[in-house]
């Protein structure tokens, strides 16, 4: 009996038989939550590039405001949200207990994982990152 489920989603076939898996777990369990994550190349929204071209472009003035960085940031957590529950409204159909979780990070694409002899068709299991280079190293 499973009452917390997570679920990496990153919009391939096996994420969504994954997802699919987890709906089979929790159905008729009460109280059951699935949460999808989605693990998102995130842009640096306070990058030197990003400001210069919002000054040349005009969208904001000299002076960054950080609460302008905070708001793009925002919408863009927000439009990753509403893509996934998009993706993944035909699977979940009225099920309750359905979260949503988007996290910045690095990623490759479980194509590239599987190019390498990872079986990643269900779960990956990360082993470690290198936080400069984004570089994972799986557990076999």
């Amino acid at each position: 009996m499973y009452k917390k489920i997570l679920v990496p989603y990153d919009k391939s076939d096996p994420a969504k038989n994954a997802l699919a898996a987890a709906l089979d777990l929790a159905a008729g369990v009460p109280g059951a939550q699935i949460t999808v994550l989605s693990v998102v190349d995130w842009h640096d929204f306070n990058a030197e590039t990003f400001k210069i071209a919002s000054r040349m472009s005009g969208v904001m003035g000299d002076t960054m405001d950080m609460d302008v960085i905070s708001e793009v940031e925002n919408e863009a957590i927000k439009a990753d949200m509403d893509a996934i529950a998009d993706n993944i409204a035909p699977l979940v159909g009225d099920a309750e207990g359905i979260g949503i979780a988007v996290e910045k990070g690095f990623q490759g694409g479980g194509d590239a994982l599987r190019a390498e002899g990872y079986d990643v068709d269900s779960l990956a299991i990360v082993e470690s990152m290198n936080p400069e280079t984004g570089e994972i190293t799986f557990r076999h």
